[in-house]
C-alpha cells in the first residue's frame, strides 16, 4: 500500500485556505479569543471561534444536519482535494481517501 500527501486545507479561526491563512499569520494577523469562565470554578478558558465567513461557498444538503467539526473537516477536506488538483468522478472515487487529523 502507498501513501501520497497531495493537498491540504485549513479552516481556522484566521479564515479557510491554506494560502490566505499562511498570509495573515505572515502579515502578523492574530485571531481573537473568547474568554469563558466555569460558574462554579475559577477555571477559564479561551475559546477561539471560526467565523462563518471561513464556511463561505461550503454549502452540500447532506451535511445539514452534521456536527460543526463535521463540516469542518468536509470543508477543508474538500479543500484539500481541490489543491492536489483532484476531480471526484466514478473512476477515482474508489481509489481517494481523506485523512482527518484534529
Amino acid at each position: 500500500m502507498s501513501l501520497a500527501i497531495a493537498g491540504m486545507g485549513w479552516v481556522t479561526p484566521l479564515g479557510s485556505g491554506v494560502d490566505s491563512v499562511w498570509e495573515r499569520l505572515l502579515q502578523g494577523h492574530e485571531a481573537s479569543a473568547t474568554t469563558i469562565s466555569e460558574p462554579f470554578s475559577e477555571q477559564s478558558y479561551s475559546a477561539f471561534r471560526v467565523p462563518e465567513s471561513a464556511m463561505a461557498g461550503f454549502s452540500y444538503p447532506r451535511l445539514r444536519r452534521a456536527s460543526v467539526i463535521s463540516r469542518f473537516a468536509a470543508a477543508a477536506g474538500l479543500e484539500a482535494l481541490r489543491a492536489a488538483g483532484v476531480e471526484l468522478n466514478s473512476q477515482n472515487a474508489e481509489r481517494t481517501a481523506l485523512i482527518f487529523a484534529i
